[in-house]
């Protein structure tokens, strides 16, 4: 039987509901919130059953699932967990398969949590060489925009760092495991999970910025409403050309001769094609001369609908295609975005300027998925094996390279964009 950790100001019942024992608590102190305490909603039976179907469906979907840990080991942890089950929360079982997940060392197998909604602490974070910056929070919290997160109930934010870095998902090299890092911190099952939070969902949170420190007792919740972040940079054309989503549109320089296209988003064939023909007729009315895609922060899609891209800028003779043709790539550039950056190099004679991808040019990808019958958590699998480059490297870097710091981030400053733009002269008349 599953042990339940109950909040002591609680008269408590089980039901059955669904083959689900599921508890039910009347709470007696007015206030205590609704996350006072901790139940498992599913059985350890269960639990095994879909631990069960978690092994049998990651062998049967993934295309070689053992390629980097032996069957064995896997085999061995996935049996320590099962033996454990009765000791451990719902939460402390998320955490472990999301490690065993990351056992299978290719960013496409991952434990990511979907699924039923999670509850997170009011910030969105970004990182900068494994510290951790506000990039976004509700109003009331707007005062901690910007600032560093220092600790969390006086644990150094570069303990949690690491706890986090064995079994955050989509997390392929160093680059993106930051990435994902700062993406999961904010979640308080994955933080209750380690151990670093009550179940309650509440927590001290310690920030930093210039000489000023600041402590908040933070709640997590289901919803947050944010407010909206500040872009990075000052660049922001005031005509956007056919755009398809908020992350997929083109614009121009004043004199036409440049166009800058952002690719955040992705969009399937379909929409790709009329964009990309609405773009090439653009480039040909206009002869502009020098192109520049965005690639940066875009997690990745199909990246046969960036291949479609390609496929007609290739007809644009106006371009430049000895030294006119640039991609911008981060750390964030991710799956389908990683290749298309690898494709853009050789098919469109591009530069690729600022950091190292998230992925790695060769290696697991094309992502499928199955739910468990019963957590109803979803696990994503490899399906395919691409290599875009022709080497081992473990990402996609630059031919110039231009690092994100600190510095610019606080200043707002988007220094690899702006080196791009004055290669091309965008602001001349």
């Amino acid at each position: 039987m599953k042990k339940y950790v109950i909040h002591p100001f609680a008269f408590c019942f089980l039901v059955q509901q669904k083959s689900r024992k599921i508890i039910i608590c009347l709470c007696l102190l007015l206030g205590v919130p609704t996350a006072a305490w901790s139940s498992n909603l599913i059985t350890d039976n269960q639990w095994k059953e879909d631990i069960n179907i978690y092994l049998e469906k990651l062998e049967q979907g993934h295309l070689n699932v053992f390629h980097t840990t032996p069957k064995e080991r896997i085999y061995e942890n996935v049996k320590v967990l099962r033996k454990q089950l009765p000791k451990l929360s719902d939460n402390e079982i998320l955490v472990r398969l999301m490690e065993i997940t990351r056992m299978v060392g290719d960013g496409h197998t991952s434990f990511p949590l979907w699924g039923p909604k999670l509850n997170k602490f009011p910030i969105k974070l970004m990182a900068i060489d494994k510290r951790l910056f506000v990039t976004a929070t509700t109003s009331e919290n707007r005062r901690l925009l910007k600032t560093e997160l220092v600790s969390i109930n006086g644990t150094q934010i570069a303990e949690v760092f690491d706890s986090l870095a064995k079994l955050v998902p989509f997390a392929e090299n160093a680059y993106s495991t930051q990435v994902r890092v700062a993406q999961y911190m904010p979640m308080a099952e994955v933080l209750n999970g380690i151990g670093l939070v009550d179940a309650n969902y509440s927590a001290s949170f310690t920030f930093k910025k210039n000489n000023t420190v600041m402590h908040r007792d933070l709640h997590a919740e289901v919803s947050q409403n944010y407010d909206k972040p500040t872009l990075l940079g000052t660049f922001n054309p005031q005509v956007k050309n056919t755009a398809v989503n908020e992350g997929l549109w083109f614009s121009s320089s004043k004199n036409k001769n440049s166009v800058y296209v952002k690719f955040q988003r992705y969009t399937n064939v379909n929409s790709m094609e009329k964009f990309a023909d609405e773009l090439l007729r653009f480039i040909n009315e206009n002869q502009s001369e020098n192109l520049i895609i965005d690639l940066r922060n875009n997690f990745g899609g199909d990246f046969f609908a960036g291949l479609k891209l390609a496929q007609y800028l290739v007809l644009a003779d106006s371009l430049n295609w000895k030294s006119g043709s640039y991609v911008l790539i981060n750390n964030v550039t991710f799956s389908a975005a990683m290749s298309n950056a690898a494709q853009f190099k050789s098919i469109l004679n591009a530069m690729l300027i600022g950091e190292p991808t998230g992925a790695k040019p060769k290696g697991y990808q094309d992502m499928g998925e199955f739910t468990l019958p019963n957590s109803k958590r979803v696990v994503t699998f490899s399906k395919r094996f691409y290599d875009f480059m022709g080497n081992n490297k473990d990402a996609i870097y630059p031919d110039k390279t231009i690092k994100l710091t600190v510095d610019d981030y606080l200043k707002n400053t988007d220094k690899p964009l702006d080196w791009v733009l004055e290669q091309v002269d965008w602001y001349k008349k």
